[in-house]
């Protein structure tokens, strides 16, 4: 089974996304810390309001754990009350090529 790449989109509330931003902190140490996280990017895109998210994982399992962990569980309470669209973070996970 191949790597496994996560592209997700975050809209802020206008005016937010650094605030969105900042509560990623704890979760970028618990990625760190996990052997099959390979990449774990936080990306400002051009519209101010908009953060993109490029993770990189060694295979299912990886995403899975990641996916399943305290830190990402603490992570949704944070980040809602500055998401746009009702909260919306829309994601596409795609297979590597082996």
């Amino acid at each position: 089974m191949g790597k496994r790449l996560m592209f997700a989109t975050m809209k802020a509330n206008p005016g937010q996304r650094d605030q969105l931003r900042d509560q990623f902190d704890e979760v970028f140490a618990a990625a760190a810390a996990e052997g099959g996280t390979l990449v774990y990017s936080l990306i400002e895109g051009d519209d101010p309001d908009t953060l993109y998210m490029v993770e990189i994982y060694s295979d299912q399992a990886a995403m899975d754990a990641h996916m399943s962990g305290e830190a990402l569980a603490a992570l949704y309470p944070r980040i809602g009350p500055f998401l746009a669209d009702g909260g919306a973070v829309t994601g596409t996970v795609h297979r590597e090529l082996d």
